[in-house]
């Protein structure tokens, strides 16, 4: 069941990383400006949130299966509706609808996982869901990449809708809820507020800021790199698989051992600032070797952060209330992506300088984290 459900979190994220290479230039070849291109890209995020945040009360109320089949379910028919776009104001409805319907998903996805791991092992457990996670990152951006360019757009949401019919199936026939009846039962005990006010998981809540902030930036901005630097849209596609690849290394090799010798909160941190190198580096690139090293480099800081902040919600989140924190976390996760393509888009608008403006919110994110993480025993729990 376990290998099941990390092929099941590969398909929940392989629309994200699917589309980063394609939305941008699709938006562009409606009619949109680059700064309308980028409200196109942040719309699926901002919807998204509402949906971790309704997709993670589900989970706890009426369990992690039934709200991965609804979700699911509705990914079929959202995403199949993307053929037949004939302008910018239809696509962002479209984009809308789809962020919510994928939103409802993470939160489930990996309470489940939470769920059914050993406590001291919830780090390597992450990790084993970075590998889910990485795969779709490698497999996602080359696909939509190569599909958009060697067939269409509309294809390539074909395709992406028949794997979500594939994943309907695969969670009815060879997953089993993970909750107990007690647990939802005890699901309204926790307040939403409670959550939001408890200061280990408001480490996790930030990082999760960080680390989609900057994925938000890249997705916007990257397809504009390559194309200032005249390389071809699928490139951007394999280029964003580099930090995949990077990323799945080190979720599969023995490095994975610091997650759970190491704390996670001083991982988090190295990772943001190995990402704000990155970043820089980024912008001062000029040529795809070096394009590929830098992706190379962001791969290792999203490394070292994502199985980090899910960690600490498995640590500090008992079953009852996992769903709803896992939401407000991917809520977070959903917002960071607003924040960074809008950000890049702004920027990019004004001065040119998408990577660079990331680069200063990264850091001062970092700083953030420092204070918020003092005096808590991330290893202890």
């Amino acid at each position: 069941m376990r290998g099941l459900i990390y092929f099941i979190i590969v398909i929940c994220f392989l629309d994200l990383f699917v589309q980063l290479p394609v939305v941008t230039p699709y938006a562009m070849s409606l009619g949109a400006d680059e700064f309308t291109a980028s409200i196109v890209v942040a719309t699926y995020s901002v919807t998204n949130l509402l949906g971790n945040i309704i997709g993670g009360y589900f989970s706890d109320r009426v369990g992690r299966k039934k709200t991965l089949l609804i979700g699911m379910l509705l990914q079929v028919i959202i995403i199949s509706v993307y053929v037949s776009t004939p302008s910018i104001p239809v696509l962002i409805v479209i984009r809308a609808l789809h962020g919510f319907t994928s939103g409802t998903l993470t939160p489930a996805a990996f309470s489940l996982v939470q769920d059914i791991s050993r406590r001291q092992a919830i780090g390597k457990s992450m990790a084993f869901t970075g590998i889910a996670i990485g795969s779709a990152a490698v497999v996602g951006p080359a696909m939509g990449g190569i599909i958009s360019f060697k067939a269409s757009y509309e294809t390539l949401y074909m395709i992406l809708a028949g794997i979500y019919v594939l994943g309907f199936l695969l969670t009815a026939v060879g997953t089993k809820e993970s909750s107990t009846i007690e647990s939802r039962k005890q699901s309204n005990e926790t307040s939403w507020t409670e959550l939001l006010k408890r200061r280990s998981l408001n480490v996790s809540y930030l990082s999760s800021l960080a680390l989609m902030t900057s994925m938000g930036a890249l997705s916007f901005a990257l397809p504009l790199k390559t194309m200032e630097l005249g390389l071809a849209d699928h490139v951007t596609g394999a280029l964003l698989s580099v930090f995949g690849i990077t990323a799945v290394i080190i979720f599969s090799t023995p490095l994975n051992r610091m997650y759970t010798e190491v704390s996670s909160i001083r991982l988090i941190e190295l990772g943001i600032l190995i990402i704000t190198i990155s970043m820089i580096c980024i912008h001062f690139a000029t040529s795809l070797t070096f394009m590929y090293v830098t992706l190379a480099i962001y791969g290792c800081g999203y490394a070292f952060i994502f199985p980090s902040m899910n960690k600490i919600i498995g640590q500090f989140a008992n079953m009852s209330e996992r769903g709803k924190a896992n939401g407000i976390f991917y809520s977070y996760f959903s917002l960071g992506s607003v924040v960074g393509s809008t950000l890049a888009g702004y920027f990019t608008t004004l001065f040119g300088l998408p990577f660079l403006s990331m680069a200063i919110v990264m850091i001062a994110l970092f700083f953030i984290l420092l204070i918020l993480g003092r005096n808590i025993n991330f290893n202890g729990v």
